[in-house]
């Protein structure tokens, strides 16, 4: 457990909009860009309702109980770290249980198990990164009916924001505050590192989301739509019978290069297929082959899918070196990318294509893309795989397989 020993009082160094509202509010609605301090803002806020003496059982949820764990309870902004010790906090790992002094108890939750929250009570929530969840309006559903102790249970809910529609519906919501924060408010506490990154994604759609938090609407001009998105994820079944890897390699490997575009997906027996990782990665050639044979074996695919617009045999060569076991299947780009995609989104339209999980890089790429854009290396490497296993031609486009 991690306590400051001396430190200064949150409210002398907080911004004003990380500090709680006033109010007589139900939910507090942090909309802020990555690095801006929602993490610590909310676990400020829970200490604040915690020492109040008048909130006792809460629930601390995250996309899942390890991101809970290592972010809202032990992460360099969590609940430990910013107690003081006469406040007498443990945290009880094997049974998700934060204990204060006061008698205050905390359990986490991941909110991919949701239905968890179906019995017990609490009087306060924080909820964080709510955009990232498979189900986020089942989840905060389930933790409404839950919130039944106390004279005024509050939720506090931190997330980066995507377009999703339940988010704009809370916001019109009279008990809902929100507050909004960009990443640039707390440029004196994020790494040179962070910051030379934030140059790549200068005038794009990601940049307004992910850096100044704003719910970037659809643009006429992508092939995703967010609510294509929003209504594709699935758990596949425990066996596929058909699973591939699609990479898009990059051309070079130095700090500026692009990332390795690296998908695996399956399809059932069904004929529905499934993105089941993203693995791409910003690394030199041996070190994305070696990714791509490790996938290889742990998903036991039938085929790994490569670009070869640039590196043709070279490709082969060098994945053939890593793992000479693996069947590689190479591809050439006839057509644009977009016309690539078409046939692609189509089968995500009508329900053919799923994601296991959330794939926030993947996503972002397919709702954001346009061809101003620079190469999105993921959505190629996702529209490689789905072109093999639905039998699509990349010259004529048309699916070999009926698209009922």
């Amino acid at each position: 457990m991690k306590n400051i020993e001396e430190k200064i009082p949150w409210t002398e160094i907080a911004r004003p909009n990380q500090l709680m509202p006033e109010g007589n509010w139900n939910i507090w609605l942090l909309l802020a860009g990555r690095g801006f301090g929602k993490t610590r803002a909310a676990a400020e806020a829970i200490r604040q309702l915690v020492s109040s003496g008048k909130y006792k059982r809460i629930a601390l949820i995250a996309n899942t109980i390890q991101e809970a764990k290592q972010v809202m309870v032990e992460g360099e902004s969590g609940l430990l770290s910013i107690s003081e010790k006469s406040e007498k906090i443990t945290f009880l790992t094997s049974k998700r249980l934060l204990k204060w002094g006061n008698g205050a108890i905390a359990t986490i939750y991941g909110a991919e198990n949701f239905e968890q929250l179906r019995g017990p009570q609490f009087d306060a929530a924080w909820i964080d990164e709510f955009a990232k969840f498979q189900y986020p309006r089942e989840t905060f559903e389930q933790l409404s009916f839950s919130l039944r102790l106390g004279e005024h249970p509050r939720t506090i809910l931190t997330t980066t924001p995507r377009p999703l529609q339940f988010i704009k519906d809370l916001m019109k919501r009279d008990d809902v505050v929100t507050v909004r924060g960009t990443s640039l408010e707390n440029i004196d506490n994020l790494s040179p590192t962070f910051l030379r990154q934030l140059e790549y994604l200068k005038g794009t759609r990601l940049e307004a989301q992910e850096i100044y938090a704003e719910i970037v609407e659809d643009n006429k001009n992508t092939l995703w739509a967010w609510s294509d998105i929003e209504n594709c994820y699935r758990t596949p079944p425990h066996f596929l019978q058909n699973i591939v890897i699609g990479v898009d390699p990059a051309i070079t490997s130095g700090d500026d290069s692009d990332e390795t575009g690296i998908i695996v997906a399956g399809m059932d027996g069904a004929n529905k297929a499934y993105v089941l990782d993203d693995l791409s990665v910003k690394a030199e050639p041996k070190i994305w082959a070696t990714k791509v044979a490790d996938a290889y074996k742990k998903y036991s695919a039938r085929l790994v899918v490569v670009e070869r617009n640039a590196g043709g045999e070279l490709l082969v060569n060098l994945l053939k070196s890593v793992d000479d076991s693996m069947k590689i299947k190479t591809t050439y780009a006839h057509v644009s990318k977009i016309t690539r995609a078409e046939p692609i989104v189509i089968l995500y339209q009508k329900g053919r294509i799923f994601h296991a999980r959330q794939l926030h890089e993947l996503e972002m790429q397919m709702t954001t893309y346009t061809p101003k854009d620079k190469s999105p290396d993921r959505l190629d490497a996702m529209v490689w795989a789905m072109t093999e296993l639905f039998g699509i031609s990349d010259k004529s486009q048309a699916p070999i397989i009926s698209m009922v």
